[in-house]
């Protein structure tokens, strides 16, 4: 295992990269003004719109209403289960529901993150300077402005992780479930423990994911379940600046849309971005399946480059597998990552209304970072597994 602070060459290019990052986030900010702190704490519910959605969703299960119809300015896109989970927010008013979940999101955020370095043994110096990057980072701000269910999705994955490395393979199957059970497009970690042969926790990943959607099937009813379905079915692919994913990206750069004029207009270049995605995930899954730390956070980097949304926030699912390459000697790499979460979101309105090909490459910035990080994670070694459940018993029985 390398050494934290002993760089080479390339290492120094890569820390060099990141401050020209962080001056150019720094820049920004200072001309286009940073604001994000003003959408967390106005009073507008139409500001923290994606929380504003939930609630909406939530009053409307406890009137009896349609939760997928409750008058909310944006498509409730999200399972049925994650309505139940948010159930309680319903009977508040909807900004103190808000505050008591950007509250929880805080604490919850800082919790994980002070966790996996914790676990990690990272020395507290770059522990602080990692926690307070990924603290002030772009995905994280957002999140909490818009009201986002990112930070319940990472604290599952921290719990996961952290359960798989002390043998604790239900815990880490149930944890992992419910977070797809949350957010069915991140089904591709469910190949974490299968293909490393971790049959206890894959068994417990099935069983708590089924669970989820069951139990938002019997509370909400199978007919919501199915709209839901329908929801998604009929929902177009963004192109929308935002969305890092693969196939969003190759429709922003290859057909005609709203937001980028299009490099070319080749349509059929979207369902072999799709095909691309797929692709992504199976390499990852191989590269899982000889066992190293860095495969859960490949293989959900992986499930996002190839999901038809993949919100610029979603980088917050990442930021623990930064901690573990930080602690594992890869600080050069580390830091860039942080610096690339660290970009503003008025990065776009640098580009917007210039009809150029270097304004619609520069607006596809996120999937670039979204790409860095998969493949950070995915060429990182890292210590190797622990041996495989049946392992452990079968040396407990030829020791007995």
């Amino acid at each position: 295992m390398r050494k934290a602070g002993v760089l080479g060459v390339w290492g120094w290019v890569l820390v060099l990269l990141a401050g020209a990052v962080v001056l150019l986030s720094l820049g920004i900010n200072v001309f286009l003004g940073a604001g994000t702190l003003e959408r967390i704490s106005t009073d507008s519910m139409d500001v923290h719109a994606d929380f504003d959605t939930f609630w909406r969703s939530a009053d409307a299960m406890w009137e009896g209403r349609d939760v997928y119809d409750a008058g909310a300015r944006l498509a409730n896109l999200n399972p049925p289960f994650w309505t139940v989970v948010l159930a309680p927010f319903g009977l508040m008013e909807p900004l103190t529901a808000y505050r008591t979940f950007v509250l929880i999101s805080l604490l919850a955020t800082i919790g994980y993150l002070a966790w996996m370095a914790e676990e990690l043994k990272l020395r507290a110096g770059w522990a602080a300077l990692a926690m307070g990057m990924l603290l002030l980072s772009s995905p994280f701000l957002a999140t909490l402005a818009l009201g986002q269910m990112y930070p319940v999705l990472a604290l599952g994955l921290v719990v996961a992780w952290n359960a798989d490395r002390r043998n604790r393979p239900v815990l880490s199957g149930v944890a992992l479930g419910l977070v797809v059970a949350l957010k069915p497009s991140l089904a591709p970690i469910v190949l974490w423990p299968l293909v490393r042969r971790r049959w206890r926790a894959s068994a417990a990943t099935m069983a708590a994911g089924a669970l989820g959607t069951l139990v938002g099937a019997v509370v909400l009813g199978v007919d919501t379940t199915v709209q839901w379905f329908e929801i998604l079915l009929r929902a177009p692919l963004s192109a929308y600046w935002d969305n890092a994913s693969l196939p969003s990206s190759v429709a922003r750069l290859f057909t005609e849309n709203e937001f980028a004029r299009p490099l070319a207009t080749l349509p059929w270049l979207v369902p072999v971005a799709y095909a691309a995605g797929i692709g992504a995930i199976a390499l990852t899954a191989v590269k899982a399946r000889h066992g190293s730390e860095g495969g859960l956070w490949a293989l959900t980097a992986a499930a996002l480059l190839a999901s038809p949304i993949a919100w610029h926030n979603y980088l917050m699912l990442l930021a623990p597998g930064i901690l573990l390459l930080m602690a594992r000697g890869r600080v050069a790499l580390a830091l860039l990552l942080l610096a690339l979460q660290f970009i503003p979101p008025q990065w776009p309105l640098l580009w917007q209304g210039d009809d150029t090909v270097a304004a619609t490459l520069a607006l596809s910035l996120y999937l670039y970072i979204l790409v860095v990080h998969w493949v950070a994670f995915l060429t990182f070694g890292g210590e190797p597994d622990r041996e495989p459940e049946h392992a452990h018993d079968l040396a407990a029985g030829e020791r007995s």
